[in-house]
């Protein structure tokens, strides 16, 4: 039983490692690609509407899609300077957080193994 806890603790702990470093990844790389986001959702919004997605959607609610497209590019352009800023710090925060959840984990891990180790054979 100790060593089912220990291989689910440390698969818990890989999965949550890996998924922190994936988002802290992706959010490094979008500080350091602040123009080219902007730039590339700016093309998003030039984008032609497709003709099936005039057969599926109603003319109405594509023209919403579009005006909130443009409002968050307005929105991306307009804050885009500090938000970017903001996102080389999320790395580290998220690293932190990571830290935390691993040592809770491991807490929990040992408490558990106190506690298989305590409890009556049967």
């Amino acid at each position: 039983m100790k060593i089912f806890l220990w291989c689910v603790t440390f698969l818990l702990a890989a999965v949550w490692t890996a998924s922190i470093a994936l988002l802290a990844a992706a959010a490094q790389w979008l500080a350091n690609a602040g123009d080219q986001v902007v730039g590339a959702v700016q093309m998003v919004a030039e984008w032609p509407v497709p003709a099936w997605a005039e057969v599926w959607m109603a003319p109405a609610w594509l023209d919403a899609v579009r005006a909130a497209l443009t409002w968050a590019i307005d929105a991306t352009g307009t804050y885009a300077p500090w938000l970017f800023s903001v996102l080389g710090w999320v790395a580290l925060v998220l690293w932190a957080v990571c830290g935390l959840g691993l040592l809770l984990l491991l807490v929990v891990a040992v408490v558990g193994h106190i506690l298989i180790t305590r409890a009556p054979p049967t």
